[in-house]
């Protein structure tokens, strides 16, 4: 079974939320988007939202779980869906894969089977799935008999983008079916239904699963073009880069570990190949044969194209082929981690294809990210003007093409500072694990003073004898602290004959003998009632994934100090003045589970230092303005469009004062490439932040700040703290720390703190603060 990581499982639960209110609401073909970008896992999220309808449907009044999925996905993506969710099902069995071969005449879909289509076979009237036949083998057909049987049916359109929501085909078979909930999968949607997941980009990256970014025409120099084709050119530089790649890989993971693959796009938007691709092929291939011994006849290149396929192999990190040759096949679906360039020939029609495209180029080969930073971008070179590539507004910040390099004609000298890392930096998963249940026991041996029954085997000394006497103890301890044991039937109390005051809407009424009476339930809705109990019973954490374990929890304790089995155990925790008592502990044992696994989190984390310098050369997107500015490090200095306040201010005050300084350099906000501070947030976890801004003194001193409004930010303090010490640990040479800008008569002058500041406390005002004048340093 798949675990999933954290924004995976926020975005899933988010969804069968929308699932069960759509369900609940009773209006079909109600419309659920799960939008994220490629590599975020959108089948893997897929698959664990269907699972958990199915699962927990029953654990909502008025569902269960009598439902069947129909899984929509374009060209042969659906077989891959269908590969991939078999395996995810294959431990837990709880849905039925399926495709169109599996049914027979007259088809039904039963609760719990999922069937996998491609959406050509159904997108015309003449397919055969379309038409009536004798066997009444036929789409329409199979809704009926489904729907015969009470069955739901939820739609999953897989990359709904393409076409499942235009043209009159699409429509129909859609209306035809007239699913309960239809489940929208894709990255770059057409519309926003107003039940949809959002899964952004930086999530996604930040769990090192896909690149930082993607890099256009890194090294590309008119210059060194010297009289060659321009396809030429982008080839050889292309290969530049993959030789640079390889070498860094072979440091990073083993020499031949990942073989860096080249993916080469032939231009014309047909999918048949047109006089200009055959063109450029020609090229392409004599230049890879008699240049870097690349061609299909010794298995080192691979073709994509139509009516030609050669693959076999490709999707291996250390895959034997070097290049792909390619049209639009690959746009969707296709998973090949190592996939690291993209030669791109073809003028961009519709921008929804070019990140699609795009997107085979960011998944991270072993789904972390790399020391060397190189490693953690994709790179596209293409013939195309920059004007025309049209991307997804949402996406448009992730192709890099601004470069500024460190300003080395100064004779500046780039101090060495140490960095912090943090090591195994996984956020702790709001589940409860197997621990829970020690420490649960442990809760209620302190409480009760009861102890553990003991396994009876030939290796044991204990009779059964001496295990009867400790669960008459057990079971005494617990009566005295008020349990009840002897308990015969499972029954429900519920109100009868009760009659309200339709005006006296606030009324409490006290319910006794009188007004409620005890009803007899079959043994599956007592097993209902129990996982409703547990699910219920979960607080601080995911009720989802954690009601499983408390269920488990329980019936083990029952077995494990009362000798009583999942039966009995229901009956025990179930029975009303139990249930009061059950859940006051379950309360305890949460609280400490809560303590224990942050500490667990927090030791599994480790600060590490690397040495870090000004970068030589830093690339940024589309969302920063260029400035030229004389004192910063990097030419030239290029400003995040979304800077804060306190950050602009302060770059201006620093220009104002370029007399005083040799230079200063504006910081990233994230990652290893750039300068980091470790420090412990309010909460107690070891976290990094990223100081603003490195200013270097004429006098040799290093300044450090980070901008910060009043009351901007709880962790400040903190931040600042660390920031001391840090400078503190590292020489006489820093000074600095959190910086506030404040305005008097329209002036702004800048306040830091030269002690320590009270930790977890929002910064209020500037008393004490020292005004900062940089002639002082």
């Amino acid at each position: 079974m798949y675990t999933l990581l954290e924004f995976q499982e926020r975005a899933v639960n988010q969804l069968q939320q929308h699932v069960i209110t759509a369900i609940e609401n009773g209006r079909q073909q109600t419309p659920i988007l799960l939008k994220a970008p490629t590599g975020a896992g959108k089948t893997v999220m897929a698959a664990a939202l269907i699972e958990r309808v199915v699962d927990q449907a029953h654990l909502h009044p008025g569902l269960d779980s009598n439902m069947a999925f129909i899984w929509f996905a374009p060209n042969t993506l659906h077989i891959q869906s269908y590969v991939s969710l078999s395996k995810f099902y294959e431990d837990t069995r709880r849905l039925n894969c399926l495709d169109l071969n599996s049914l027979s005449s007259n088809p039904v879909l039963n609760p719990g089977d999922l069937l996998f289509v491609n959406w050509a076979s159904l997108s015309s009237e003449k397919n055969i799935w379309r038409k009536e036949n004798e066997s009444n083998t036929n789409l329409e057909t199979l809704v009926e008999n489904t729907k015969a049987n009470s069955t739901k049916i939820i739609l999953i359109i897989d990359e709904a983008h393409l076409g499942a929501f235009t043209g009159t085909q699409a429509t129909k078979v859609r209306n035809l079916i007239g699913a309960d909930v239809e489940i929208l999968i894709t990255a770059t949607p057409h519309h926003m239904p107003d039940l949809n997941v959002v899964v952004q980009r930086n999530e996604v990256i930040k769990q090192q699963l896909i690149k930082k970014s993607v890099r256009l025409n890194i090294g590309l120099d008119p210059e060194q073009q010297n009289s060659d084709n321009v396809h030429i050119h982008l080839l050889r530089k292309a290969f530049e880069k993959k030789n640079e790649l390889q070498r860094l890989y072979d440091l990073e993971v083993g020499e031949g570990v990942v073989n860096p693959l080249i993916l080469i796009q032939l231009p014309s938007d047909s999918t048949k190949i047109t006089e200009e691709d055959e063109k450029i092929r020609d090229i392409i291939e004599g230049l890879l044969n008699i240049e870097y011994n690349i061609s299909t006849n010794n298995g080192k290149l691979a073709i994509w194209l139509s009516g030609e396929k050669n693959t076999d192999g490709l999707e291996d990190l250390n895959g034997f082929q070097d290049v792909l040759i390619f049209k639009q096949a690959i746009a969707q679906g296709w998973d090949c981690p190592r996939a690291a360039i993209l030669l791109n020939y073809r003028s961009i029609g519709n921008e929804d294809f070019g990140i699609q495209t795009v997107g085979r180029i960011l998944r991270m080969p072993h789904r972390r990210h790399y020391n060397h930073d190189d490693l953690n971008h994709g790179y596209v070179y293409t013939d195309i003007e920059t004007s025309r590539i049209r991307l997804v507004p949402a996406d448009s910040d992730y192709i890099e093409r601004l470069k500024a390099e460190r300003k080395e004609d100064k004779k500046w000298v780039y101090d060495t500072l140490k960095t912090a890392q943090v090591i195994n930096d996984r956020e702790t998963s709001a589940t409860l694990t197997s621990a829970f249940q020690t420490i649960f026991f442990t809760v209620m041996e302190e409480k009760y003073g009861i102890k553990q029954l003991v396994d009876i085997d030939f290796f044991t000394s204990r009779t059964a004898e001496e295990n009867a006497a400790q669960k008459k103890i057990n079971t005494d301890f617990m009566r005295a602290r008020g349990w009840e044991f002897d308990i015969d039937t499972h029954q429900i109390v519920i109100p009868t004959d009760i009659q309200i005051d339709e005006y006296q809407v606030d009324a409490i009424i006290n319910l006794n003998k009188t007004n409620t009476k005890a009803f007899a339930i079959t043994s599956e809705q007592f097993r209902q009632l129990f996982d409703r109990f547990c699910f219920d019973s979960i607080t601080r954490l995911i009720k989802e994934k954690s009601w499983r374990q408390m269920r488990t929890t329980l019936i083990n304790f029952a077995e494990y100090y009362l000798e009583s089995f999942e039966f009995d155990a229901r009956k025990i925790f179930l029975f009303s003045q139990n249930k009061v008592l059950i859940l006051d502990d379950i309360k305890i044992a949460l609280e400490r589970f809560d303590v224990w696994q942050r500490a667990k989190g927090n030791e599994n984390r480790r600060i590490e230092y690397a040495d870090w310098e000004i970068p030589k050369e830093r690339y940024y997107s589309d969302k920063h303005n260029r400035f030229e500015v004389e004192s910063h490090a990097l030419e030239p200095f290029y400003e995040q469009t979304s800077a804060s306040k306190p950050e602009k201010l302060f770059k201006d005050f620093l220009i104002a004062n370029e007399t005083k300084i040799n230079y200063w350099y504006k910081n990233g906000d994230s990652g290893r490439e750039h300068f980091a501070v470790d420090y412990v947030d309010v909460n107690g976890r070891k976290r990094l932040f990223y100081v603003d801004f490195i200013v270097k003194m004429k006098s040799g001193k290093i300044g450090l700040f980070d901008t910060k409004s009043l009351n901007s930010e709880v962790d400040a303090s903190n931040k600042h703290n660390a920031l001391r010490k840090w400078m503190s640990d590292n020489g006489v040479d820093f000074f600095g720390g959190i910086l506030i800008p404040v305005e008097t008569a329209g002036t702004w002058n800048f306040y830091f703190s030269e002690f320590d500041l009270p930790e977890n406390k929002f910064i209020e005002n500037t008393t004490g603060f020292t005004n900062l004048n940089l002639s002082n340093f």
